[in-house]
């Protein structure tokens, strides 16, 4: 059977918290700095203090509005072919996005990033087996103007890589301009297949800047899901305590699903989460700690409770360093994402809270995401599987189970996860191969990637790309 699903919460903590966020929403509301919004909702009927700028949800919008969520929703890749299904509890791994620096292969120093490190990480996770969904993972540095540095992010990403997108802007003129990319590269129909996926997020605590608010109403009509990411921060913008983070993060992401709803009942969005706690020695952001952790697999509790398709960020880690802290924050934070059924889990590749990207730490996150995988996936126990006949027919002491014919039928099977860059063998085999560690072979791998091609866009593609963002 499988892993049975990683829970933190009882059914009545899951009812209390939805409580909870249900009476903020109705007696202290959001406040909205959008005018055009603000008319939308209280032509719907909301309580709209124009003064105030703030929005109270009477429980009858939010559960209407819940209702016509879709439960999840299929998504596609560059070339219009079927990828897989968000919402079914089959999590679903991403590269991470909107890093700053890059950790440079030849030097090992942090450095500002450029347009050919994301040119490298399309193509990289183009091969990845167990990268299902590309980030962008850096506002490259090296561009001509800062100001279109997400759109030639996006443009490196789309150009080398076929599968589906998640992106995050802040503008609705970012937004409009990269959904402009997709289309120019989808085979399919944007407004109907989901090809790309949009982030947005309020800020806490219970706010909704006017361009993030502009960003949702450009993009509730062009089809394209939109995962809704409260960032609360323990103790800063959020109660201290682990249930009152989830009290303030269910608050904000039920506003920013409600208003979506709506504007446009049946749009598809993502109930999205991305905990961080504080360090209150010093003050510092921490999404890799033990308790965002936690926070996770609630999150996902939370999502099922709604029925509206989960999405977490993970695998994440603090430490700057390809180190012992960076390879147990990273794994516990995906695996129990994963375990915990999330349905989309963005990250991988990154480190130094979310601010670092690296080609090595994405391979070494494949890796990770694949030892995930196959924990949840759990012991498929039948006849066959158990093999009675087998150990009768060879006996006590008898021949090797090398040789038979059920070793050899399985030998192919995902049984067993195949390591890519894990160390296995003997200390002497290893030595005599360079005595290299996990990060030296993820280097090794990174080289030997640089030297793939992708499927070459078209010419008149190309073209039409540079065009876009010529025109920002």
């Amino acid at each position: 059977m499988k892993l049975s699903t990683l829970c933190v919460l009882s059914k009545s903590e899951i009812k209390k918290i939805h409580e909870a966020s249900i009476d903020i929403l109705e007696q202290c509301g959001v406040k909205i700095l959008n005018e055009r919004m603000l008319s939308l909702l209280q032509e719907k009927g909301l309580d709209v203090n124009l003064d105030s700028q703030i929005v109270r949800f009477t429980r009858s919008c939010i559960e209407d509005s819940l209702s016509t969520i879709p439960q999840q929703f299929e998504v596609y890749n560059r070339e219009g072919d079927f990828a897989f299904v968000l919402g079914d509890g089959n999590s679903k791994i991403a590269a991470g996005h909107n890093a700053v620096f890059w950790v440079d292969s030849e030097t090992g120093k942090t450095r500002p990033s450029t347009v050919a490190d994301v040119e490298l990480s399309a193509r990289i996770c183009e091969e990845l087996e167990h990268i299902d969904v590309l980030g962008i993972p850096v506002m490259p540095q090296d561009v001509p103007d800062p100001k279109a540095s997400l759109l030639y992010g996006v443009k490196a990403c789309i150009e080398n890589c076929r599968k589906p997108v998640f992106f995050s802007s802040y503008t609705a003129k970012e937004t409009r301009y990269c959904i402009d990319l997709l289309k120019a590269v989808f085979v399919g129909d944007i407004k109907t297949q989901a090809y790309g996926i949009c982030q947005i997020s309020p800020t806490s605590p219970l706010f909704w800047e006017g361009p993030v608010i502009d960003t949702i109403l450009e993009t509730v009509d062009t089809g394209v899901p939109i995962a809704v990411l409260p960032e609360p921060i323990a103790g800063i913008s959020a109660p201290y305590t682990l249930a009152g983070l989830l009290t303030m993060n269910n608050a904000e992401c039920l506003a920013g699903l409600i208003m979506i709803q709506m504007l446009r009942p049946g749009t598809k969005v993502m109930y999205a989460n991305s905990w961080t706690t504080a360090d209150m020695r010093t003050g510092a952001a921490l999404v890799g700690s033990t308790e965002t952790t936690l926070c996770r697999i609630a999150g996902a509790q939370l999502a099922r409770f709604y029925n509206v398709p989960s999405h977490t960020t993970a695998p994440n880690s603090d430490n700057h360093a390809h180190d012992e802290q960076n390879a147990w924050e990273k794994s516990f934070s995906l695996f129990c994402s994963v375990a915990a059924g999330n349905d989309l889990i963005v990250n991988c590749g990154m480190f130094a809270t979310g601010m670092t990207f690296s080609h090595e730490q994405l391979i070494m996150d494949d890796e990770m995401s694949a030892i995930s995988q196959r924990i949840k996936a759990g012991i498929k126990v039948n006849q066959q599987t158990i093999a009675k006949d087998l150990m009768k027919e060879i006996g006590p002491q008898g021949e090797t189970y090398l040789t038979a014919d059920h070793t050899l039928n399985w030998l192919g099977s995902n049984e067993y996860i195949e390591p890519k860059i894990s160390v296995t063998g003997p200390f002497a085999s290893w030595e005599a191969n360079g005595a290299k560690d996990t990060y030296k072979l993820a280097r090794q791998k990174t080289i030997q990637y640089a030297e793939l091609k992708t499927k070459a866009l078209s010419s008149n593609i190309k073209a039409k790309l540079a065009e876009i963002i010529a025109s920002f």
